[in-house]
């Protein structure tokens, strides 16, 4: 498959640093006529599973062939493995550190390859910038023509996260992740709505039954849209990219209830 001359950028790089100034330079260096795009560098620093949700809700707005770049990567400078990898009709280069995780349920695994080979890489190779020295020089000669194949060896079976998450079952209280809180202090949890809609058997609406008890007080009504709440009181609601939120109508949730990335709430469904 061909690949576009689009490349997305996902970090935990925030923007008070020259660093993700320094990956597009590198890509530019080897293809002028590279379209770069900001996807998102505001991922926690080193949160890997909250970096997989971003990469997972925004890489689908792009057209097929695009480039994905994501960059969070705690084990920089260790043996942990680089890759550059087709999944469906678009292409990742990543840290093999579970970051493609939800990308990877989602999409059909086409071929997988290494990074290595150094005709590919950047002319500097620090320990601590595999960004600008591995990842965007690596997508910037893939956008010239360069097949995965010519990157490095096949990888072998690739780093998954655990799901983090208990079984969901009806009636029964279970512990979820909370996998990423937005710029608006909305609480996303680790529930697509395919799974919510298993186990109700039909799609969650406003009767829908669920209660989520967090620190600070409990959710228990789920709403179609923002606009149909009401007040300051929290609410349900599936988001954007599929997934079981808690909002508060101007306001912030993870404020109300007390929540942040890495804390599991207990969620009773029905």
């Amino acid at each position: 498959m061909q690949t576009s001359n689009i490349i997305t950028l996902t970090t935990d790089f925030g923007g008070a640093d020259s660093y993700v100034g320094q990956m597009k330079g590198a890509a530019l260096t080897i293809d002028p006529d590279v379209r770069l795009v900001d996807l998102c560098h505001g991922v926690p620093p080193q949160d890997v599973r909250a970096g997989s949700y971003v990469l997972e809700s925004g890489y689908g707005a792009f057209p097929a062939g695009t480039i994905h770049v994501a960059v969070v990567d705690p084990g920089v400078g260790t043996d942990r493995r680089m890759v550059a990898v087709q999944a469906g009709q678009h292409f990742f280069l990543a840290p093999d550190n579970g970051l493609l995780t939800r990308v990877l349920r989602r999409e059909r695994l086409v071929a997988a390859h290494l990074i290595q080979h150094d005709s590919f890489l950047g002319p500097r190779r620090s320990t601590t910038f595999a960004g600008r020295d591995v990842f965007a020089p690596a997508a910037a000669w893939m956008c010239r023509g360069i097949d995965l194949d010519r990157l490095g060896p096949p990888a072998s079976e690739l780093v998954e996260l655990d799901p983090g998450s208990e079984r969901l079952e009806l009636g029964r209280a279970v512990r979820i992740p909370v996998v990423h809180v937005d710029h608006f202090g909305s609480v996303v949890l680790d529930v697509r709505i395919e799974a919510l809609t298993s186990v109700l058997g039909h799609a969650p609406d406003e009767r829908t039954s669920l209660r989520l008890s967090a620190e600070r007080g409990q959710v228990t009504r789920f709403r179609t849209t923002y606009a149909r709440a009401e007040g300051a009181e929290p609410f349900f609601l599936i988001n954007s990219a599929g997934y079981l939120e808690v909002a508060v109508r101007g306001g912030r949730a993870d404020e109300a209830l007390g929540l942040r990335p890495g804390m599991h709430p207990e969620l009773r469904i029905g």
